[in-house]
């Protein structure tokens, strides 16, 4: 069944590597397509609409959240359309994504997360995740040459789309940062795995804002939504915070902002109003 399975989605495994997808979504989109085989018993070229359309009902029924059922959906889509082209599976609607609003640390609260963390390592961790507004997969991956103290930038190297770019850094950051450049290759944030692992990260944010008595529920991508927002907040431009946040779409940066006409480098970090 194994090998089978390995035969079956070669061709999948190799497109998905060819067109750039990320290690996590090549791995996540190979599982959903052997979840559904397994399900209907079937080999792919013998799938037909109703089966899809049986195993997302199953996917359903058993209170997956929506965005699990999505992702499963769009795993199939992309091998049944762009694979064995499929246009049967054009006709398979899902409901579109829930838009919400994300909930953000207030200035205060964002304080506080910061206090409540008494390593030292760990507390620069989160003042830079902050200060720069950087996913946690980035952030966990800066080396020390990657922060560039006199321009008061950080360098993300190949971040979301293999691009690299420049983000903002806060005086408060770099007050506290003691980068040896004779160690530029050296992980920021060490760990195990060379680097500290993204679960780490979720589990003292976790850890911090109970200390902090913080009720909302605080995990890495917060601090980014909560940068976002408190640029807003000070009339930054759009496009800056777009360019900053490395959003590839100004509509994914729009559900934050109503900007007015700054320069990036006149750009304040919303962590130096702390």
């Amino acid at each position: 069944m194994i090998l089978r399975m390995e035969n079956e989605f070669k061709t999948l495994k190799q497109e998905l590597k060819i067109r750039g997808f990320t290690e996590k979504t090549r791995q996540a989109y190979l599982y959903h397509n052997q979840k559904f085989l397994g399900f209907c018993q079937k080999k792919s070229d013998r799938v037909v609409a109703q089966d899809v359309k049986d195993y997302l009902e199953y996917l359903i029924d058993k209170k997956l959240a929506r965005d699990s059922v999505r992702l499963a959906y769009n795993a199939l889509l992309f091998y049944y359309i762009k694979i064995l082209k499929r246009q049967w599976m054009l006709d398979i609607k899902i409901p579109k994504k829930e838009k919400k609003e994300p909930v953000v640390l207030t200035a205060s609260e964002m304080k506080r997360l910061v206090e409540a963390i008494q390593n030292p390592k760990h507390r620069q961790l989160v003042e830079l995740a902050y200060a720069s507004g950087v996913r946690v997969s980035e952030l966990v991956k800066f080396k020390v040459k990657d922060i560039l103290t006199e321009e008061k930038i950080a360098v993300v190297r190949g971040g979301k789309g293999k691009k690299d770019r420049k983000v903002i850094l806060s005086d408060k950051f770099l007050a506290d940062f003691k980068g040896d450049l004779n160690e530029g290759e050296k992980y920021l944030f060490p760990g195990r795995q060379g680097h500290l692992t993204i679960r780490s990260v979720q589990v003292l944010l976790k850890e911090a804002a109970k200390k902090a008595g913080i009720k909302k529920r605080v995990y890495p991508h917060l601090l980014r939504h909560s940068f976002a927002t408190h640029l807003v907040e000070k009339k930054v431009d759009v496009k800056h915070i777009q360019k900053i946040l490395g959003h590839a779409h100004k509509k994914t940066t729009e559900r934050y902002l109503h900007l007015a006409n700054n320069d990036i480098r006149t750009v304040k970090s919303p962590h130096d109003c702390l």
